[in-house]
Order: C-alpha cells, then structure tokens, then sequence
C-alpha cells in the first residue's frame, strides 16, 4: 500500500486539476479579476466561504494568485479581502504540504524537476523564514516553495507559522490594490501601486540577489 500511495495521490493531483479547469470554464471564470470578481459577487452570502475555497484550490482551476486575491478586495474591500485570502492562502499551503508529505520526499527526490529540487535544498538550509519571506512577496512562487517544503525537512509548525505571517502580507497587497480598481486614477490607486511595486522590488536591495539575476541574465544571453 505503502508503495502505490505516491501514485494515487499522483492521479488525484491530475485528476483534480482536469476537473478544476473544466468547472472554471463551466462557471465561465476568466483569469482575470474582474471575470472572478462577477462570479463571487453572484454567489450571494455564500460568497466569502467559497471565495476562500477559491483561493485554496486555485492551484487545480489554473488561476494564479494575484488574479485571486486582487478579486478579493474588488469584491469584499482591502480588510475582508485580506482576511479571506490569507485564510485561503492558508488552507492551499497546508494542502499542498500535506500532498508533498504524503507522496513522500524518498519517491519524489529521484523524479524531481531540478528547479524543485533547488528549492527543497534551499529549504532545508533555511527553513520557514525563506517560507514565510516567499509566500509574503507578490512575486515569490509560493505554491512551488509550500510543496518543495512538504518534501524537504521543514517542521510542520514552523512552516505553518511562517504561511500564517507571509499570507495576509500577500494578500493585504493584492486586495488593497483589487479595492482601488474601479477608481483608476484616485489617490488610493497609486498608493495601493506603489505599495506592491515597491514590495515587488524589494528584493533587489540584497546584493546576493541582484548577483544571481545578473549571473542568470549573463547564461541566458550566451
């Protein structure tokens, strides 16, 4: 049993995936906020709870979390929206932790992408403070960091820890600047901009950092 439950849980991933895209475009929901923020706004008051149930499964519907969470503060405001979304952001990192955990580090190491592979490394040399740092910034591939956590030796309270301080970061950013979209132009608007490019480009203030782009800049036009 042991031996086939990384290949269930596998076929489950696909499965819920394919099932996830063919009932987005069932629902007729765009990535875009604007095509999510019209299909929440239809839901009633049943409207939070399956907005967080949005942001937790985001991953299968194939819509990226800036979408998701922007439509949140278009549709609930900057506070309710950051509220929603970090719960969901939440909810999605310990699913995809868990799914790591249950196909197991030992099966998935040898059939590991390289890029996951770094990242677990990455993990396990820093822990949950590279978690939490990546899951608040608007840019970090956070789905890939909780995942590649789930198989490398990152403790689950630590990890869920940092989620729970890097989640509403992220989705304070993008619901602050989903609730100014609909008054382009107004004070708010370029606040909430400069707000997420600021936090967007925060990371180049690291020397390490820009040393590594500018390497990777160097390969790729070789």
């Amino acid at each position: 049993m042991r031996r086939i439950l990384p290949f269930v849980l596998l076929a489950l991933v696909v499965g819920a995936v394919v099932l996830g895209r063919a009932a987005r475009q069932e629902a007729g929901i765009e990535v875009s906020a604007e095509s999510i923020q019209t299909w929440v706004s239809s839901l009633g008051w049943h409207a939070p709870a399956l907005f967080v149930g949005l942001v937790t499964f985001r991953i299968f519907l194939l819509l990226p979390s800036w979408v998701v969470l922007s439509a949140g503060g278009l549709v609930f405001g900057a506070f309710l929206g950051t509220v929603l979304g970090g719960l969901g952001v939440l909810l999605s990192a310990a699913l995809g932790y868990g799914l790591a955990r249950g196909i197991g580090r030992d099966w998935v190491r040898p059939r590991m992408q390289a890029r996951l592979e770094r990242h677990g490394q990455s993990l396990e040399r820093v822990g949950p403070l590279l978690v939490g740092l990546v899951t608040a910034h608007p840019m970090g591939p956070m789905t890939v960091f909780h995942w590649a956590a789930g198989f490398a030796t990152v403790p689950l309270l630590g990890f869920l820890m940092a989620v729970l301080l890097g989640g509403p970061t992220r989705a304070f950013i993008y619901s602050f600047f989903g609730s100014t979209l609909l008054e382009a132009g107004s004070g708010e608007f370029y606040l909430a901009t400069t707000i997420l490019v600021v936090v967007a480009l925060l990371p180049l203030a690291h020397p390490g950092i820009r040393r590594r782009l500018f390497a990777a800049r160097r390969r790729g036009t070789k």
